[in-house]
């Protein structure tokens, strides 16, 4: 309930205020009933026409923001009123509110559509922000109340320009030209009829201009660019040159009228590159850059400079920054792939050719001729790479397997098919590789690649020929005498879990993974012990070895144990898998006070291993090694550590036997829960795979490095004890690109 004491309370601007706010913006939603603002306004002493007088004084004052809250309130209260639209209108461009600018200037033309200036202003505001359509939309609203306008008809002309309606422009220009000749509406015709391509009717508007007024500066640029137009027209030296010269001197004369301009520095650097001036045009479209002027056609036009003045890497410096606001910017990629051509970066022209013909493919417009342009610079470059990495030395080969004495391959005699492996060594890609005539599987894109292959072993087979050919034809030979050996396989005994005669084990109800153990004898070494092509953990370098696995038998009601000796002789051994029925679920009654909770959450024990490779024999020593260790050492603090181990400047071999045999002995004899294992040295990313690299591998030899790949399911593979197991690698890259990190 109101108070009778209102009338005086009332008075007070700032009650009013209050009143006014809350009733705008709670706008009376209860029961559905809106209460018109006219009526509160009237009962509450304050109009409109109030709150426009408060925001005229504000403005006067120069508080802007202000002064359109009062223009609110009183578009609030009147919404036709509109004097508090324009003078809003004209203090949202004080503030460079240009959007909200326009929107007001278009509610006057739309309140009251008689008056074509309403419209034309609003056209002018629309146009400002970029919204041509409503501008043209305001411009034809004026030109029905007055079909002669001349704003009206000159902010058509500029709307449909941004259009690209060429005819609605020079329909436009034509009419307002014929009004009346100003410089203004000269220049309007002549910039439409630089867009239609009527070259010599817009050099005679826009040098009009210049004769009027010749300090009308943005018509020195403009004439300026039709001479740039009239160099392509024209045919004769002569001609050409008058173009150029004019072009420079227009420029001239506007940058001597404002130094600051960016559109004649552009167009005289345009001029200058037409005349091969290439410092001088470099020089002018630098300063345009250092103006602020950042957009793509500054930095293209400057690497169309630096390509033609020969500084290659310039140009492609900032047709960088040209791609790297748009990588699917195709005429920057060509133009990029020219220069790293003239830089002799071929590997990166090619692969800026092939992204621009992904981008073209991506789209509706890749001709056939495009595509033929394209594949013959690709096929062009590719030869150049060809040609500019040829080599004469032979391919060198590495027989791996089968096992050799020397030049002699001992093979089982009784196999009919013997497994080659290696791999080859070559400056270049490889072109082919061959065992007694039989192609070899390997990866043709990787140098240095890995080759595998089985080949018929007949009795009358005494020798396999190895052969490699590079893509230069550079070729070798590798000939090893075959030499039969005994042909024994090796005997597997599975000795956990216990296996019944009908070679079947029993896995518990629930449980998916199994860990095995057990030997293999044999009178030769072993070199294969894997549960279903899964490698088990076994000592490679001792007779009738001992082996360990977690094998995953989920889904699976069988594996298949396979071993094979060094002289290719193989054994299987193929056992059931039988799961316990689940046991009946049976409910424990909760524990009652005091009862003890049993202990969760522990890792039992838990190993350190720290790897620390830093004395390189081929390589520089590494330069933040003890950083990297106070990181492991903080990756490994979280966890209750019973020993650590240290070891410092491994070779592949001491790696290999660290981790094949004396690791796996220590962590079984010690019943290990957890391994920890963190590695600082020198590491490489090669074709996907990562290698820690040994303090004897060489430079460029991936086969002496240690590839620990697959070290975290060896670790598990130790005993059925271990149950967690941790890698982490912080190697520093040989080359700038590697970095790793990974756990």
């Amino acid at each position: 309930m109101i108070p009778s004491s209102v009338g005086t309370v009332l008075s007070s601007n700032v009650i009013h205020l209050n009143l006014v706010t809350t009733l705008m913006s709670f706008r009376i939603r209860v029961l559905g009933l809106i209460v018109p603002l006219s009526l509160l306004s009237c009962a509450y002493g304050q109009s409109g026409k109030a709150f426009f007088k408060e925001g005229e004084k504000l403005r006067a004052e120069q508080q802007f923001e202000p002064a359109i809250e009062k223009y609110t309130f009183a578009i609030a209260i009147e919404p036709d009123m509109l004097k508090a639209y324009q003078a809003r209108a004209d203090v949202y461009g004080l503030l460079g509110k240009a959007k909200e600018q326009a929107l007001d200037l278009g509610k006057v033309a739309r309140l009251d559509p008689s008056e074509a200036a309403y419209a034309v202003a609003a056209a002018d505001a629309y146009l400002n922000i970029d919204s041509a359509r409503r501008a043209l939309a305001f411009c034809d609203q004026a030109l029905l109340v007055s079909a002669k306008n001349q704003a009206a008809l000159m902010t058509r002309a500029k709307a449909c320009l941004k259009l690209g309606d060429l005819d609605g422009a020079a329909k436009s220009s034509d009419e307002a030209l014929a009004i009346k000749g100003t410089t203004d509406t000269y220049f309007l015709h002549g910039v439409v009829r630089t867009a239609t391509r009527d070259y010599k009717t817009a050099e005679f508007d826009l040098d009009k201009v210049i004769e009027w007024n010749h300090l009308y500066e943005p018509a020195y640029v403009a004439v300026s660019e039709v001479q740039l137009f009239l160099y392509e027209q024209y045919s004769g030296t002569t001609m050409k040159a008058r173009t150029l010269e004019k072009a420079i001197e227009k420029c001239t004369r506007a940058l001597e009228l404002n130094p600051m301009s960016t559109d004649a520095l552009f167009t005289r650097s345009k001029a200058y590159g037409l005349q091969k001036e290439y410092a001088k045009s470099i020089d002018d479209i630098s300063r345009c850059i250092a103006l602020g002027r950042t957009d793509r056609l500054v930095y293209l036009q400057r690497a169309r400079y630096y390509q033609g003045y020969g500084q290659f890497q310039n140009a492609i410096n900032d047709l960088n920054q040209v791609i790297l606001a748009d990588a699917k910017d195709t005429e920057a990629l060509q133009l990029r792939a020219d220069c790293r051509e003239a830089n002799l970066d071929l590997e990166g022209a090619l692969k800026d050719l092939e992204a621009m013909q992904k981008v073209l493919e991506q789209g509706d417009a890749f001709s056939a001729e495009q595509r033929r342009v394209i594949e013959a610079s690709r096929t062009r470059i590719a030869q150049q790479v060809f040609e500019m990495n040829r080599e004469s030395d032979a391919p060198s080969i590495t027989v791996i397997e089968p096992f050799r004495l020397g030049d002699v391959a001992q093979v089982s005699g009784s196999i009919a098919f013997v497994k080659v492996s290696g791999h080859v060594r070559d400056k270049s890609l490889l072109k082919s590789i061959t065992v007694n005539g039989t192609p070899a599987d390997f990866t043709k894109d990787e140098k240095d690649p890995e080759f595998v292959v089985s080949v018929p072993l007949g009795p009358e087979v005494t020798e396999l020929v190895v052969q490699a050919t590079d893509v230069y034809e550079n070729f070798s030979s590798e000939v090893l005498k075959v030499e039969r050996t005994e042909g024994v396989p090796p005997t597997i005994t599975l000795t956990t879990p216990a296996m019944t005669g009908d070679r079947q084990i029993t896995l518990d109800a629930g449980k998916n993974d199994v860990f095995l153990e057990g030997s293999v004898k044999d009178a030769s070494l072993i070199r294969l012990i894997a549960v279903n092509g899964v490698n088990a953990s076994y000592a490679p370098d001792r007779n009738d070895p001992d082996f360990s696995i977690k094998v995953d038998l989920a889904g699976k009601d069988q594996f298949t144990l396979r071993a094979e000796d060094q002289f290719g002789n193989a054994s299987e051994l193929v056992c059931l898998v039988e799961r316990k029925a689940a046991a009946v679920a049976v409910v424990k009654p909760p524990p009652t006070e005091g009862t003890p909770s049993p202990r969760t959450g522990t890792t039992g024990t838990t190993w350190v291993v720290i790897i620390d490779n830093s004395s390189y024999r081929n390589f520089p020593a590494t330069q933040s090694s003890s950083a990297d260790l106070a990181k492991l050492q903080k990756t490994f603090a979280s966890y209750s550590v019973q020993r650590t181990i240290n070891k410092k400047n491994l070779t592949k071999e001491q790696l290999e036997r660290f981790f094949n045999i004396e690791l796996r002995d220590l962590v079984r004899t010690n019943k290990v829960n957890t391994i920890l294992v963190g590695y600082v040295g020198l590491g490489r990313s090669v074709t996907g795979r990562s290698y820690w690299i040994p303090v004897d591998g060489k430079k460029d030899d991936i086969y002496s490095y240690y590839n620990y790949g697959s070290l975290k399911s060896l670790l598990e593979n130790y005993s059925e004890t271990v149950t967690n197991t941790l890698v982490v690698s912080k190697a520093a890259g040989t080359d700038p690109s590697f970095y790793e990190l990974t756990r």
